[in-house]
């Protein structure tokens, strides 16, 4: 128990088991058969074919693999994208031809005509110009998939979000990083040479966090987006103890929070971010902790070791109406609501190693995401609720990772050591 006290206290997860280990089911599933995608070779003038490549080809590819509705066809694939060739795409087994030009303009922009064919009838299905500063190859290709999940399925695809997450940098110190969703255009977000932590992100884009900047942890953030961080808690009044673990309502007006006491205890209180009040919602002689909100911001789930170990609970966004989720397993932790409201994914152990459930509330049960690899913390929904990024692998060596609801499609988003608590960023 002081071991889980202390993680908590420095934002480290708390990891995690529910069902039975060995149960592998799929959550999603496609309805009818993808459509084959394929990129024609683009044409191309004054840029280099290999950054192309790297850049546009390879994002791009990879964008609609991962978005769900797509086959993406890579191999033995025609030379042209003349409308004879079409029958040829056919045999390989096409629906969509992407047909593009890629242009430096003197103006040294980048600029790329797009035009997507159905080939079988030999129709257009979408035409667009995307033009950007040099460079912003990576971004276009992200556009043009969210583009085309979207012309295909009504949804805009999740290819252009971010992810928020703590990094280690020494010994004491942890800052707050960014990337893309794909890992790419690593940027800092937060350079206070401290143990900064637990990083929530309101709909809107602002940032909150819990940081030792000061010496005793505070929690931070933005009033506006785009603004400053400034100090959100404790204010004058508040009570004494540490503080932690905040999480955005999303209304973006309140913060759920964590507030400990002298005594080792901490419960769950919510802050009116305008107004300063504050309103306790547990109040137990136990371990609260890791609020997480609903998408209509009227519920909220939490750990809590009040039946001896941690486990899930839900109640009310006024503390009413408590209950335990899991049932199964005798460490339960780190829950995440997903932006539907229809599932919760939380972390759970078993004969040491940690793994990803997600419980369904309609059917009241849980599936195993995650085995067989490294334990596994931290699990945040993507925006279109289709994958997870979560962190993984032994303690100081954590990378990033996202997988489908399958968990076949696990994927490593970073490249160095000490990273957890990712968020993934709404769009906007």
């Amino acid at each position: 128990m002081k071991r889980w006290i202390l993680g908590l206290l420095l934002g480290m997860s708390s990891v995690l088991w529910a069902q039975a280990p060995n149960q592998e089911v799929v959550l999603s599933a496609t309805a009818g058969s993808k459509v084959g995608i394929a990129l024609a070779r683009p044409q191309i003038a004054g840029i280099d074919e290999a950054v192309i490549n790297r850049e546009f080809r390879d994002v791009i590819q990879r964008d609609l693999e991962e978005a769900g509705p797509f086959a993406v066809l890579k191999n033995n694939l025609p030379a042209g994208s003349e409308p004879s060739s079409y029958p040829a795409w056919i045999s390989a087994g096409t629906d969509w031809l992407l047909i593009c030009g890629i242009t430096k303009t003197p103006s040294a922009d980048v600029e790329v005509v797009l035009q997507v064919m159905d080939v079988k009838p030999g129709k257009p299905v979408f035409n667009k110009k995307y033009t950007g500063k040099e460079g912003a190859l990576r971004r276009i290709a992200h556009t043009i998939s969210d583009d085309l999940v979207a012309r295909l399925t009504g949804d805009r695809g999740i290819a252009n979000s971010r992810i928020v997450f703590v990094r280690q940098l020494s010994p004491g110190v942890k800052e707050i990083f960014q990337i893309d969703r794909d890992g790419a255009n690593l940027s800092q977000l937060t350079d206070y040479k401290s143990l900064t932590l637990s990083p929530s992100v309101s709909e809107d884009g602002r940032l909150a966090f819990m940081t030792y900047k000061g010496g005793a942890p505070e929690i931070w953030g933005q009033m506006k987006p785009g603004g400053p961080n400034v100090k959100l808690y404790p204010r004058p009044g508040s009570p004494e103890g540490h503080c932690f673990a905040p999480a955005w309502s999303p209304d973006g007006k309140r913060l759920a929070l964590v507030q400990g006491d002298r005594k080792g205890n901490s419960d769950i209180v919510i802050l009116d971010v305008e107004s300063g009040r504050v309103r306790r919602l547990t109040d137990s002689n136990c371990i609260n902790t890791e609020p997480c909100w609903n998408p209509a911001g009227t519920q909220l789930a939490f750990t809590s070791d009040r039946e001896g170990s941690p486990q899930v609970y839900l109640m009310e966004d006024d503390g009413s109406n408590m209950r335990r989720l899991t049932q199964e397993g005798s460490y339960n932790a780190s829950p995440a609501w997903s932006p539907n409201g229809s599932m919760i994914a939380y972390v759970s152990r078993f004969e040491g190693k940690f793994d990803l459930f997600v419980y369904k509330l309609s059917e009241g049960k849980s599936y195993q995401i995650t085995t067989g690899i490294a334990s596994s913390e931290s699990p945040t929904w993507s925006p279109d609720e289709h994958r997870l990024v979560f962190s993984s692998g032994s303690r100081g060596g954590m990378q990033l990772y996202t997988t489908d609801l399958s968990g076949n499609t696990l994927r490593r988003l970073t490249e160095f050591a000490g990273c957890q608590s990712p968020k993934w960023l709404k769009i906007h």
